[in-house]
C-alpha cells in the first residue's frame, strides 16, 4: 500500500501504481508540498487509499492540484472530485495531452509561478519541444527540483525482456536513467532547450524528485548535467 514519505521539510511523496504507456511499464509518483501560507499543493496526483488521503488532509487545506506535463493532466479529474474547491493547474496543451472530459482548469503553467506559491517555488517551462511542454519547479526552502517526464529512471520490467531492451535502446537504462532517445528527438529547437537547461542549472538545487523512478536526495545537479549531455552536440 502506498504511504506518505517525507522527502524533505514540507515535502512528501507518494508512490502510485505501475502503469503502462506506449508499451512500457512505468512507476508513478506524486509530490505533496505544504506551502508557507499553510495550503497544500499536489503535483501529478496518483490513486491513493483512504488512509493516505486522510494523512494528506491533516497537512492542511488542499488548494492546488497540478499537472506539469501533458501526459499527467487526466489525473486531475478524480482528485478534483475529492477536493472540489482546489484549483486545477496544467501544462500548456499539446497533441500529447491526456485529458478525459472537461476540466475546470484555473490556469496554464508558465515560466512565472502563480502568486499563490511564488514565495515557495520558482518555475520554468522546459522549451524547445512542441509535444512536451513540461514545467519544472524549484522548491526554494529545501533546494529541491520537481520534474515529471523529461528524466526517467525506469526499473527493469519483471518478466518482460522486450521492454528492457526498448529501454536500453532509448538510452535510459536503469539505474542511471536519462532523457530517452524518443524525447530527445522531439526537441526541435535545441537553442531554446539549451537556454532552458541554463536556467534549470542556475537554480541552487541538491535534491531531485522525479515521477518515474528513484529520486535523488543529494548531488542532483551533477546528475542533471550528465542527463543533458546530449544537448551539447
Amino acid at each position: 500500500m502506498e504511504i506518505l514519505h517525507e522527502f524533505a521539510n514540507n515535502i512528501w511523496t507518494v508512490d502510485g501504481p505501475v502503469v503502462r504507456d506506449m508499451g512500457i511499464w512505468f512507476t508513478t509518483r506524486m509530490t505533496i508540498v505544504k506551502l508557507s501560507n499553510g495550503a497544500v499543493w499536489i503535483s501529478s496526483p496518483v490513486p491513493a487509499s483512504f488512509t493516505t488521503l486522510e494523512q494528506i488532509s491533516k497537512l492542511g487545506d488542499v488548494r492546488y492540484l497540478v499537472a506539469a506535463t501533458p501526459r499527467h493532466v487526466w489525473r486531475l479529474e478524480r482528485w478534483h472530485t475529492l477536493f472540489p474547491n482546489a484549483e486545477l493547474w496544467a501544462s500548456r496543451p499539446t497533441l500529447f495531452t491526456l485529458q478525459q472530459g472537461h476540466l475546470p482548469i484555473t490556469g496554464y503553467l508558465s515560466d512565472a509561478p502563480a502568486h499563490a506559491w511564488s514565495a515557495d517555488f520558482d518555475q520554468m517551462e522546459f522549451k524547445g519541444n512542441p509535444l512536451l511542454s513540461e514545467v519544472l519547479f524549484f522548491h526554494k526552502e529545501t533546494h529541491t527540483v520537481l520534474l515529471d517526464d523529461i528524466i526517467q529512471r525506469t526499473p527493469p520490467a519483471q518478466r518482460n525482456a522486450l521492454a528492457d531492451v526498448i529501454l536500453k535502446l532509448e538510452g535510459a537504462p536503469y539505474p542511471d536513467g536519462a532523457v530517452g532517445l524518443d524525447m530527445r528527438m522531439t526537441f526541435i529547437d535545441r537553442g531554446l532547450a539549451r537556454r532552458s537547461l541554463e536556467k534549470l542549472l542556475s537554480w541552487d538545487f541538491e535534491k531531485l524528485i522525479i515521477a518515474h523512478g528513484a529520486c535523488f536526495e543529494s548531488d542532483a545537479k551533477q546528475y542533471v548535467k550528465r542527463a543533458f549531455k546530449w544537448l551539447e552536440k
